[in-house]
């Protein structure tokens, strides 16, 4: 196993814990029991933190996935 596919496997880790410890529906901020309302609450700066750090994840994962299939 290379060093690429080594930091795959890390960033397929951090992205599945990531999704399954974030969880959208306990945001707190929102319309109370309507749910529709909490679509356009806007998140805090924690949430968007973790999604810019989720993104991030995705994109590199994407980029690795397309560099390791080409250099197989």
């Amino acid at each position: 196993m290379t060093l690429l596919e080594s930091i795959w496997f890390v960033i397929t880790f951090l992205i599945i814990s990531v999704v399954l410890l974030v969880d959208p529906k306990s945001s707190g901020a929102g319309g109370g029991s309507n749910p529709v309302l909490g679509v356009f609450s806007s998140p805090s700066s924690g949430q968007s933190f973790i999604y810019r750090v989720s993104a991030f994840l995705i994109v590199l994962f994407y980029i690795l996935t397309i560099v390791l299939s080409y250099l197989d």
